[in-house]
């Protein structure tokens, strides 16, 4: 048992090496912290031969409720079932990018196969052999001949515990820069938790103004300046849970874990719906092993608002695991790997190899443990992992017997 509580520590922090002490996990469903927009890209791709005529797209997202948006909201397209992530909007909620260029880092938030992007028309200039056929070269300029892709293509924006309106992209004749007009996010029912905080909204604006400039900091990753705008920010506006929560994540950034864990604190104080600083003080749980505290915040994460953090649903295993409750660990564990379908964290199939394994489903381990080597081909501890799965497969004849 002490093998096994080993290996699974050994999968969370694995874990933490992708997501703790950085912001990439700290952003509602796991995607990572946007740079400020700054408009369209000229940077081309194989895929686009000619950006002066690849399609952009602009427009805006606002809250039906009149929230304010304090941070870049995620922008996906829509295509026959396909998600895919495009972009994100600035910090006023405008966006502007060049479709097709966020092929990769994909999360948990997309799925389907994407028509556009796999089928070498994400510019203008088509005719080249794809999974498809032969796609013929368009003979006018037409959109229906030179983006058939995208008809019937959608643009909607992305916030846990919010629904979006969708917005068609339609290209007229030969334009490939076309205005969307406005995304409307609308709060969903039934759900306790969001990760916009309200008290935002009340903020006096000179305060707002010193966490966007914050925030810009961030980016830029000029940590010292963003925490001292945020230290007068939260002494203006004690109740400010945004700003709270950024100045955790900027201390947290700099391995002050301490600061960090009282500034989350203070975040939930200030607004107890809002989500985000309890995944942060998850994450501070599992740096810490205290497995008690990380059950404890991802119960809470899961209560308030399930999507916001999918990872959440990783440590909430990790937890059940190291607490003794293998139960538990395999129904978290399982609901987080069916969200995680492009394997974005193959650890997951370790930790399942490990609850599997603690309840004598030797099959169960090795097929976890199998479906973790397909993902993963050459692991620098492959024969080790090797070993392993030997063992488990004896293991199950030896139990047929």
């Amino acid at each position: 048992m002490a093998i096994l509580r080993s290996f699974a520590n050994k999968c969370a922090f694995a874990l933490l090496m992708f997501s703790a002490f950085g912001f990439a996990q700290s952003r509602p469903g796991g995607g990572a912290r946007p740079p400020v927009s700054s408009g369209p890209t000229s940077t081309s791709s194989p895929n686009i031969p000619d950006v002066s005529n690849a399609v952009f797209v602009r427009g805006k997202v606002r809250l039906a409720d009149g929230t304010s948006l304090q941070e870049p909201i995620a922008i996906n397209r829509v295509c026959n079932g396909a998600i895919r992530r495009e972009g994100f909007t600035d910090f006023k909620g405008n966006f502007d990018f060049q479709l097709g260029q966020q092929a990769e880092g994909r999360d948990a938030s997309e799925s389907g196969r994407d028509v556009f992007q796999n089928s070498g028309n994400r510019g203008p200039t088509l005719g080249a052999d794809t999974d498809y056929g032969v796609t013929p070269t368009p003979t006018a300029s037409d959109a229906r001949t030179t983006h058939p892709e995208l008809l019937g293509c959608e643009l909607r924006a992305s916030l846990p515990g919010f629904t979006s309106t969708s917005v068609a992209i339609r290209i007229n004749g030969s334009s490939f820069d076309l205005d969307v007009g406005t995304i409307v996010l609308s709060r969903m029912e039934k759900v306790g938790g969001t990760t916009i905080s309200l008290t935002t909204m009340k903020a006096p604006e000179s305060v707002r103004k010193a966490y966007e400039k914050a925030e810009k900091a961030v980016n830029e990753k000029k940590f010292s300046s963003a925490q001292s705008t945020l230290d007068k920010a939260v002494q203006a506006y004690p109740q400010f849970a945004e700003a709270w929560f950024l100045l955790g994540e900027v201390q947290r950034q700099q391995n002050n874990f301490a600061s960090a864990k009282e500034s989350y604190k203070k975040a939930i104080s200030a607004d107890p719906a809002y989500v985000n600083p309890y995944f942060g003080l998850t994450v501070l749980a599992v740096h810490e092993q205290n497995w008690e505290d990380t059950l404890n915040y991802t119960t809470q994460i899961e209560k308030l608002n399930a999507a916001a953090f999918p990872l959440s649903r990783m440590y909430n295993a990790a937890a059940n695991f190291n607490l003794g409750k293998f139960d538990a660990a395999e129904a978290s564990a399982k609901q987080f790997i069916s969200v995680d379908q492009e394997h974005h964290y193959p650890e997951a199939l370790l930790l399942m190899c490990n609850i599997l394994t603690s309840k004598g489903d030797y099959a169960g381990a090795a097929n976890a443990l199998q479906s973790y080597l397909t993902v993963v081909p050459n692991p620098p501890n492959m024969p080790v992992l090797k070993a392993r799965l030997k063992e488990l497969k004896e293991n199950q004849v030896a139990n047929r017997h």
